[in-house]
């Protein structure tokens, strides 16, 4: 087969996946501008670190070349940074020309020794994590597949479709399987549709704390001065690789917890990172955050979040009201203005801050009550309302998934486990989807109890 023939080839491979995964879902995805940033990678056991490092050295120097003739953006530097610390101990060196085709040959042809093919298939899945974008991935393989033999050139185009395929048999792809699953995981998450789900409250209400049980990472910020002060969209990654990146006036690619805490609000910002969830089956989902709406430090904050709702394409909003301080005048100006702007299918009203109800001052029934009431009188027939503690349901995440918790935190944990195990706190009764189970953990008992996971079967899939 010919570089020509080759081509042809891969592109009607190519163009055939493309228009199958048309026809399989004609809703309109949000575009693959977003692929970079939202896309996971994990290299910390990457197969290439145990062997020797003069090949270590080839492969990345092969990688580099072939990643930047397609793209050269800070993104995919970074990525490949990541690549050079692994390899070969420095994050940024330039491409040696002049034992390039030595080296590709090296790594993806070795004609006389057939062992080594397993590197092609590697080098093959990295370029795939580090370039995402498919027509560029298959550009970069076109240019690899011209220096292996003729009689071999097809098998990139067959690699190109297994990496396409929900399911695919790769017994002979053992050394890259890591690398596979994770390409195919990114790829896999790109055909699913985004659901846009808004989130908007009067200040207080606990809506950062709300957004961070979601996710399961304390990512939004949640002291009591104003917390966001210009729209953050928060993109859930394919799967989970310990790192969040960060676009505001900077990017950061391994963002940490001081500079998600001193986000620059000048512009809007857009973070990612992988969302906690016990479902085991990944959603594409972007958690759109606005500022609150009656900030007396600046008044613009109201109109931010109002062009939001009424500009942004979204599925559901969720409406944080305290539980403490229901019915304002603050809160009914908005709710006045909310009810004639934002779809009512698509609102779900949050009851947050239940933990903080006293068993003999406060009664969770009448509040959710009371709150019907108000909407009703407003225009709304039939409200979803969802009684929650977003700050339990955090600590619970964070449990879940084996997160440290601090000596303050742990100590608030337990008085949560003990209050939401009395039936007074058992918020299951208000949720239809949320029957306890005889084989449910603690974990699991307590964030039905405490709204999580009724929460998120409403927001994600599942009945009200």
């Amino acid at each position: 087969m010919d570089r020509q023939e080759l081509e042809s080839s891969l592109y009607e491979i190519f163009r055939e996946l493309l228009i199958r995964k048309e026809s399989e879902n004609t809703k309109v995805t949000v575009g693959m501008q977003n692929s970079l940033f939202v896309s996971s990678l994990n290299i910390q056991e990457h197969p290439m670190r145990n062997v020797k490092k003069n090949l270590r050295m080839k492969y990345y120097n092969v990688l580099r070349y072939v990643v930047l003739n397609q793209n050269s953006d800070e993104f995919v530097r970074t990525r490949l940074s990541k690549y050079g610390m692994l390899l070969i101990g420095t994050p940024d060196i330039e491409v040696d020309e002049s034992t390039l085709k030595a080296d590709i040959n090296a790594i993806v042809n070795c004609q006389y020794m057939p062992w080594r093919k397993k590197y092609r298939y590697g080098i093959l899945c990295d370029i795939a994590l580090i370039l995402v974008d498919k027509e560029r991935v298959a550009k970069a393989y076109l240019y690899i597949a011209s220096f292996i033999q003729k009689s071999q050139q097809n098998s990139i185009a067959e690699f190109y479709t297994i990496l396409n395929e929900v399911q695919s048999n790769i017994t002979r792809f053992l050394w890259s399987e890591n690398l596979i699953s994770q390409v195919k995981s990114n790829w896999n998450f790109f055909d699913l549709v985004e659901k846009r789900i808004i989130v908007s409250a009067t200040m207080s209400a606990g809506k950062s704390t709300l957004i961070n049980a979601i996710i399961g990472k304390k990512i939004a910020k949640t002291s009591q001065e104003v917390c966001t002060g210009n729209t953050c969209y928060i993109y859930n990654k394919p799967f989970e690789d310990n790192t969040t990146y960060l676009s505001n006036e900077e990017c950061f690619y391994d963002a940490t917890e001081s500079e998600l805490e001193n986000i620059s609000w000048q512009n809007d910002s857009r973070i990612a990172t992988y969302f906690r969830t016990p479902d085991t089956c990944s959603k594409r989902v972007c958690l759109i955050d606005t500022p609150g709406v009656n900030s007396a430090i600046n008044r613009n904050h109201g109109r931010i979040t109002k062009k939001a709702l009424t500009n942004e394409k979204f599925d559901k909003v969720i409406y944080v009201l305290n539980a403490n301080k229901l019915g304002t005048e603050e809160e009914m100006a908005y709710l006045k203005w909310f009810v004639n702007n934002v779809d009512k299918d698509k609102v779900i009203f949050v009851l947050n801050k239940i933990d903080d109800f006293h068993e003999s001052e406060d009664n969770i029934l009448e509040s959710i009550e009371g709150v019907k009431k108000d909407l009703y009188s407003l225009g709304y027939d039939n409200p979803i309302i969802c009684p929650f503690s977003a700050y339990f349901a955090l600590l619970l995440k964070m449990k879940a998934f084996n997160e440290k918790l601090s000596d303050d935190e742990e100590d608030e944990y337990q008085l949560y486990v003990k209050k939401f195990s009395k039936p007074a706190y058992d918020l299951t009764k208000y949720y239809s989807n949320s029957t306890p189970e005889d084989a449910d953990s603690e974990l699991m008992i307590m964030s039905k109890r405490c709204g999580l996971y009724g929460l998120e079967k409403i927001l994600f899939g599942g009945a009200v």
